[in-house]
């Protein structure tokens, strides 16, 4: 150590013991955390939780940084790149709100082109998506058909008793990649790898609920929502009398609309409901309409259709009939509540479709990427395959989560990223976690799972109303032990609510 001029040696020799003294809790702290004795109990606290908590074989990735003094508490490979799962959709939402702000409208209208004349409309009715994810019943008491209703009753009240042409699905603001490439070849029936679609209706699904038989061997009930011709029931489900036996899967054949139902029901189980993606959204979304409008006795001599290059090419002037709108705010509060990845899907190819000019995958994940440069990460730290976190090649770091989530803390519409986020105990995927106090109403966090993946991100505020993010992602969880990545997690939080 250089000699510093005007300092005699004793001195010199006790200032030098000092400074080593003082800087020993701070080499002492992993990846040179600032360090006090309750950050110190906080440490080791949550090292004695990991080791006592974490899954055999698993890798865990931690960053907790303290928003209110703006300094590490935590951290654990939090530079290393992870399986993410659902936290992408905090990345997605939040660039969306970054970039078309909280009060972005969707906007789906109908159109009519041709004549009418004596209550007959020569020609046809064109349905214009804008990618809303909200046309179904979610904002409308569950009832699934009321928005397309609504736009049948417009076609009645103009007066239209025929129409000559047909009912057509425009849903040309997005691409027909309707399912990545990532996405688990042997879930696409399941409801939260449902198809991407510039026109959209009922989260690109049908509602199916399955009800025992008066009669045990007797085939089951099995009643569809909305009741349309799209789709095609194979019901091979049986009622039993054994309530051990009650096992019943729904699967629907790959690029059809050919839907099996098979198993056993109880005899005396209650209605069970599921959801069923279909296939072609635009076309599911003309037909329902159709039917809508065959049910109010409006002739349709035509036939429903996707919209195709002659459509485009043709000058005929179009004439609106009805609107429905909707809100981004509506869209990331859904999104991050439920972890719905349809949601974040469609809020991804908007952005892309919006910013880029491009409703696709890459022209979306290209626009996340530009508002990650802005939080100073470049993309040789993380890789982006979706914007659910469904693909399991989506990978980020805890570092890259908590930096996000202090950036929006500070971001004029923070507000409504940090309410959008569950809360213990709330309808939410929170639901059964961390639902007893002081923990319930101090936490705000978006879960995540896929197949060997757990994560949970979020906001806390101790006891002291100290404001912390943090950031616990867990991969290479076997098969069984998710139980245990999620005690892990909610350990932590615990320990970060009483932190003082």
């Amino acid at each position: 150590m250089k000699f510093i001029p005007g300092i005699k040696q004793a001195k010199y020799k006790t200032l030098c013991f000092l400074i080593i003294s003082l800087a020993i809790p701070y080499i002492a702290c992993p990846e040179n955390i600032w360090c006090t004795p309750e950050g110190k109990k906080l440490e080791e606290e949550i090292r004695a939780i990991v080791h006592k908590n974490k899954p055999e074989g698993a890798s865990v990735g931690i960053s907790i940084i303290s928003i209110s003094t703006n300094k590490p508490l935590y951290k654990l490979n939090s530079d290393k790149s992870f399986i993410c799962a659902s936290t992408m959709k905090l990345f997605t939402t939040a660039a969306a709100l970054y970039y078309l702000g909280p009060n972005f409208k969707y906007k789906t209208n109908v159109y009519y082109r041709g004549k009418i004349s004596n209550g007959k409309l020569n020609g046809d009715i064109i349905i214009k998506g804008c990618g809303d994810p909200n046309i179904s019943g979610r904002f409308y008491e569950d009832e699934i058909t009321a928005i397309p209703t609504s736009w049948a009753d417009s076609v009645e009240k103009k007066g239209i008793k025929v129409i000559t042409g047909d009912i057509i699905a425009d849903d040309t603001i997005f691409d027909r990649e309707f399912v990545h490439d990532n996405w688990p070849k042997d879930q696409l029936s399941e409801w939260y790898c449902a198809p991407i679609s510039g026109l959209s209706f009922n989260d690109n699904c049908v509602d199916i609920e399955i009800k025992p038989n008066k009669k045990p061997g007797a085939p089951a009930y099995v009643r569809i929502e909305p009741k349309t011709s799209y789709v095609k029931i194979i019901n091979e489900c049986k009622t039993t009398s054994q309530k051990s036996k009650q096992s019943y899967s729904l699967y629907r054949k790959p690029l059809t609309n050919l839907i099996y139902v098979e198993g056993y029901v109880w005899s005396k189980a209650e209605p069970q409901k599921e959801w069923i993606t279909v296939y072609n959204p635009p076309l599911y979304m003309a037909t329902v309409f159709k039917e809508i409008l065959e049910g109010k006795n409006i002739r349709i001599m035509g036939k429903a259709r996707v919209i195709n290059d002659s459509d485009l090419n043709m000058k005929r002037k179009l004439h609106k009939l009805a609107k429905t709108t909707s809100y981004l705010r509506q869209s990331i509060e859904v999104t991050n509540q439920h972890s719905q990845g349809f949601y974040a899907e469609q809020i991804l190819k908007t952005l892309g479709a919006r910013i880029k000019k491009k409703g696709s995958f890459s022209a979306g994940l290209s626009v996340i990427k530009k508002f990650i440069a802005k939080l100073g990460f470049s993309e040789e730290q993380y890789h982006l395959d979706d914007g659910s976190g469904l693909s399991q090649k989506n990978k980020l770091t805890p570092n890259m989560v908590t930096k996000l989530l202090g950036f929006m803390h500070k971001h004029r519409h923070g507000r409504i990223f940090f309410e959008s986020l569950p809360v213990p105990g709330s309808d939410s995927t929170l639901e059964k976690r961390l639902k007893k106090e002081p923990y319930r109403s101090r936490i705000r966090a978006k879960t995540g799972y896929i197949f060997g993946t757990s994560a949970l991100s979020g906001y806390i505020e101790s006891l002291n109303e100290e404001v912390i993010a943090f950031s616990i992602l867990v991969n290479k969880v076997k098969h069984g032990s998710i139980w245990k990545a999620r005690l892990l997690q909610d350990n932590i939080c615990r320990s970060l609510v009483t932190y003082n």
